[in-house]
């Protein structure tokens, strides 16, 4: 008790603050006459006392809270109603009769123990569980402003790994459990909705009723090979009994680039120009001849430039005597693509009711959000239908059906050729000093190649269409009410997706009478993806009730079965008639090209799972399945995968008794389990001979040849991965405090890799097998404090969850004898970032003369170190910095600088709500993470990159090493060219510790504000419940990143656009869709 005290004596000090408050605003005067000076004590059912109960008059002002003895004070009117609220206990209602000391008795509240947490093919006590378990609530969805919910999802979970590429609303997330699965036959997290493997980008947030995360091979043990990297449970709402409800929820919102780029970049004409030129001379050692390809340069121009730009009344375009078209804007092409702002709009509307023979539950759901350039009518709809009915045939037999139709539309603006980025395009030819449009109105050259004509003209793009449907169908018999339960269900599940691509041509002037076009053709594209997925699942569910209830046993049985068959086919042809009605039936050209993919998989498995407890106190599960999958060897196409854990709720034991005033539950639980990869490729142990076509004309036509296929060795088995988890479940203070803390270690063996290099003379590749293992070691920690007191004669309900994790992966087998640093090694810690140190700058001559040979790391054509040029670090003192042979035993000047998987992840959630005013905020970031800027990504080098590319802010004053400005300590070197693009050069070629920038990240995910009306408020309006609501996603980020790139968002770092061309150092890190920030304005009302 004492311990209890302690802990609540802050809590009892601001309670009593409060109420005085509160007292004072009320104008607590009354006269004596009129009250009782009523005394009281509180005590739980076992006749300890307790403190921090708040105790206020029904209807009126006046209030307090129990001291640390029980024990409180207060004048009140006879006949008056005590109202009594304790964290963890029921409310209790009391009415005062005379001025005798009450003794109060308030009986705990077994409901957060009692929770119910869904898991596979069922659901468990929370109070029971032994596996590593979490789940979260509708609350922490609904209501954010995401398109869907993987993004609310980011944060919410320990262990639960959501990263996005890009800030694009139709993006998929790229989702793991703990880590690194597998970097053989690859695999990630099971994502089953209402038992059926989907996509959470198809599910509407509002739906959902419960997200179940089953994290250790104990918990995903249930779905076999499907789950050996862990399961997502999704559960949407249920129909439920009772009267008609309609209820609405919309939302508005706007949004805004987290990073404006176009606030980064140099716009000048002539302050580019000179960067330019500097770059470029100081790169290749000789004056330039043109910027690029298409862009003259010349004395005269320069000149002209000069003039011009000194004169900002003069026009920025002239003909020269050749009739040609010369620039000299200040043109940020950034600011013209880009919008400030863009907006979507949410509507959900579902209807629920029925009885106790049939229920129901209806939804519907419209989603579009428009784009984020000016042009090229980009967007993004969704629509969604979910329906559920459940029929009480009778007292034994219930069938039930699921039917969910998701519809899909996008339509997003595309560069006209080979599916370029338009802001690697302007990279390259979107210089300041080019137009957007000539004085008659016509295209600049500059407008047509970086592709933003085909955006304003909108006849270069990109549609994608989807079409699921989705139908599940379930028959549950129950021939013993609560001891045996079968079930059985079927699904069928229909996926058809098109991507269809128009590319055209576009007229530009060079000038008055001069025209010239790009794209050397015209063409259109299309894709079709046919998806059909049929599953049944037979289960018995088996409770036997015991005549001593101190033993609890749950048995279950199950058969599951799956097939897929998928199908692609492809159509491309050149020469569109029409640019703005692109078909097939209205082209002349000649070249086109078919092609059809697809593949085929089923699996079947017999499942089972045997819960025991004694008295709630011992807990044992055993679980398994024997599976079989079309995707392995015919030899190794079954496998058997058990698990087992053990839970011992310490609190349960009778020498526990002194602590059970303040411990409610005290649980340590330990599992194992080994899980087979089911997730692969479905040919990958197969041997394809791919059929080909000649490049020569045989007897009048392109003859067709087989390839010869890939040795596949005949001993091919399942990739395994067993993990070891140990966990600690703690509830205190009546439910208030609650920590859960896992560890684990994962092993996951025979990846399918890479095996020992074969004679030349064999003809064939090296064979991949079952070669390689690795090692998972990680932790994850959650703590919530949740409490009230009376303010203003108001509850205050506030709650505080804190959640941190992390996971580290070593390689601890691959075929690599030599252990070269260009692939996986033993011993490598997934992520690992080998680099070269950077000493600073040379300062002169003579350090050069002095230094170490780093000839290896080329600055510019001719290779001759000046001041200002890097002075990378001689590590291994051999008077040459290199890489050695680049393997782990002779790595030469390189050392692990850093690492590249995000580390120490967390989140914060806190939330408060009073007199129908609720706010929430959370926080979410990585503690730890590098990231080393791909070459091409010229958001970060800038013209270090090529020099015609952008010409960064960051890049200009100071903190640029010039002849100048002979700073030794600025940041950036010597000003050259190319010298981070070439994979020669001496920031391309290999990472190094100066330019390698730290990720770290903490941002306020949301932040929502929110007021429900009280139910008399309600009731005029004829209304059951509303609610309006403020709320931000992406509102306030702190990185350091910033220090020396403001072009970038932490969670944007990743290269390219996955929708077009995402090629590490080919296609730009950043360049892909900017992170978002919203603003939304929502109302939930329930008619």
């Amino acid at each position: 008790m004492k311990v209890k005290r302690c802990f609540l004596e802050w809590s009892l000090a601001s309670r009593r603050l409060a109420v005085a408050f509160a007292f004072v605003l009320g104008g607590g005067m009354a006269f004596a006459a009129n009250l009782v000076p009523l005394k009281g004590v509180v005590k739980d059912a076992t006749g300890e006392p307790l403190a921090g109960v708040t105790v206020r008059i029904k209807d009126g002002k006046l209030g307090t809270v129990t001291d640390g003895n029980g024990h409180f004070v207060l004048e009140v009117e006879k006949g008056k109603k005590l109202l009594l609220s304790y964290i963890g206990f029921t409310d209790r209602e009391v009415v005062v009769t005379d001025d005798k000391q009450l003794q109060i008795v308030l009986q705990e509240d077994a409901q957060q123990l009692q929770e119910v947490v869904v898991v596979g093919y069922g659901t468990a006590k929370k109070v029971n569980l032994v596996g590593a378990v979490d789940q979260i609530d509708s609350k922490q969805i609904a209501e954010r402003s995401n398109s869907n919910i993987s993004r609310s999802l980011q944060g919410m979970v320990p262990g639960l790994n959501i990263t996005f590429s890009d800030g694009k609303p139709s993006r998929t997330p790229s989702i793991n459990l703990r880590g690194t699965g597998s970097i053989g036959a690859g695999g990630s997290a099971l994502v089953l909705i209402n038992g059926v493997e989907g996509d959470l980008n198809s599910v509407t947030p509002a739906d959902v009723e419960s997200v179940s995360v089953l994290k250790d091979a104990s918990s995903a043990a249930i779905y076999g090979a499907r789950g050996a990297f862990g399961v997502i449970l999704v559960t949407t709402r249920n129909a439920s009994a009772g009267k008609t409800k309609v209820n609405y929820n919309g939302s508005f919102s706007l949004h805004q680039r987290t990073v404006k780029t176009e606030d980064g970049i140099v716009s000048n004409g002539l302050q580019w120009t000179n960067g330019w030129y500097t770059a470029y001379l100081e790169g290749q050692e000789a004056p330039p001849g043109g910027i690029n390809n298409v862009f003259e340069y010349s004395t005269d121009w320069y000149n002209e430039l000069v003039r011009r730009d000194a004169d900002p009344l003069l026009d920025k375009v002239r003909v020269n005597d050749k009739g040609e078209y010369e620039y000299f804007g200040n043109t940020n092409w950034l600011d013209i693509i880009y919008k400030d702002h863009n907006y979507s709009t949410e509507h959900n509307v579902s209807i629920s009711g029925g009885n106790e023979r049939a229920r129901y539950y209806v939804s519907g759901r419209y989603y579009n959000q428009d784009g984020i350039y000016s042009a090229g009518d980009e967007k993004y709809t969704q629509y969604n239908i979910r329906s559920k009915g459940e029929i009480q045939i009778n007292n034994s037999l219930l069938l039930e059906n699921n039917t969910d139709v998701m519809i899909f539309r996008s339509h997003q603006p595309m560069v006209m050729y080979d599916r370029q980025n338009i802001a690697r395009q302007l990279q390259h030819q979107g210089y300041p000093m080019t137009m957007e449009k000539n004085p008659d109105g016509t295209w600049t050259e500059a407008a047509v190649y970086v592709g933003w004509a085909g955006f304003v003209e909108g006849t270069s793009w990109q549609k994608d269409n989807k079409l699921d449907v989705r139908n599940t169908t379930t028959l549950t018999y129950t021939p013993i009410k609560d001891q045996l339960v079968f079930k059985g269900d079927f699904t069928y599940y229909s996926s058809k997706s098109t991507r269809l691509r128009a590319e055209n041509q576009y007229n530009y002037y060079t000038g008055p009478e001069i025209m010239g076009t790009r794209n050397t053709f015209s063409s259109l594209d299309n894709m079709d993806y046919n998806k059909e997925y049929i599953s049944s699942n037979v289960t018995g569910n088996y409770i036997p009730k015991f005549s001593n209830s101190n033993h609890y046993l749950n048995v279950l049985l199950g058969w599951n079965l799956e097939h897929q068959d998928y199908k692609t086919i492809q159509t491309y042809r050149r020469g569109l008639i029409s640019a703005t009605k692109p078909s097939f039936a209205l082209m002349d050209g000649d070249y086109y090209t078919t092609g059809q993919g697809g593949n085929e998989w089923a699996y079947v498995g017999f499942l089972y799972r045997v819960n025991y407890n004694y008295k709630s106190r011992y807990l044992a599960e055993v679980s398994g399945r024997y599976d079989a999958s079309s995707k392995f060897p015919e030899n190794q196409q079954w496998g058997f995968f058990p698990s087992g854990s053990l839970g011992w709720r310490i609190s349960e034991e009778p020498f526990m008794e002194s602590t059970r005033t303040w411990l409610d539950n005290l649980k340590v639980r330990a599992s194992i389990g080994s899980l087979g990869n089911g997730t692969v490729s479905p040919y990958l142990y197969l041997s394809p001979v791919p059929i080909k076509k000649i490049y020569v004309i045989l007897g009048d036509a392109l003859q067709t040849y087989a390839t010869a296929p890939n040795i596949v060795p005949n001993s091919l088995t399942w990739e395994k991965s067993t993990t070891y988890d140990i966990g600690l479940d703690i509830d205190m203070f009546s439910n208030r405090l609650s920590m859960v803390f896992d560890y684990y270690q994962r092993y996951t063996t025979d990846m399918y890799t890479v095996g020992p290099t074969l004679p030349a003379v064999l003809g064939a590749a090296t064979p991949k097998g079952n070669n390689a293992e690795m090692k998972t070691k990680g932790w994850e920690l959650s703590v919530m404090w949740r409490d009230n007191f009376t303010l203003a004669d108001k509850p205050f309900n506030y709650s505080v969850k804190a959640m941190m994790w992390d996971s580290r992966t070593w390689v601890t087998k691959f075929n690599n004898p030599t252990k070269l640093l260009s692939t996986y090694y033993e011993g490598q810690e997934i992520g690992t970032i080998w680099g070269y140190h950077i000493e600073g700058l040379f300062k002169d001559q003579a350090e050069i003369d002095a230094h170490a040979d780093q000839s290896k790391l080329k600055v510019s054509a001719t290779n001759i170190l000046k001041p200002g040029d890097l002075k990378f670090a001689d590590l291994d003192k051999s008077g040459t910095v290199d890489n050695g042979q680049n393997t782990l035993d002779d790595h030469g000047d390189l050392k692990v600088i850093g690492n590249t998987m995000p580390r120490y992840q967390f989140g914060l959630n806190l939330a408060a709500n009073w007199n129908g005013i609720g706010i929430s905020a959370f926080f979410q970031g990585v503690a730890k993470r590098n990231w080393y800027p791909h070459r091409e990504s010229a958001f970060f080098w800038g013209q270090y990159d090529r020099p015609y590319s952008y010409m960064l802010k960051e890049h200009t004053g100071g903190n640029v090493w010039t002849e100048e400005n002979q700073n030794t300590d600025a940041y950036w070197p010597r000003y050259r060219g190319y010298l981070a693009n070439g994979s020669t050069k001496a920031l391309g070629i290999q990472a190094n510790d100066r330019y390698l920038q730290n990720v770290v990240y903490v941002r306020l995910k949301n932040l929502q504000i929110d007021y429900t009306f009280k139910k008399k408020f309600c009731e005029k309006l004829h209304l059951q419940d509303l609610k309006i609501y403020l709320a931000g996603e992406n509102l306030l980020t702190w990185t350091p990143l910033t220090k020396h790139t403001k072009m970038y968002d932490p969670e944007g770092i990743s290269a390219g656009d996955a929708d077009f061309r995402s090629t590490a150092n080919t296609d730009g890190d950043g360049y892909g869709y900017p992170i978002l920030s919203s603003y939304t304005i929502g109302i939930n009302v329930t008619f």
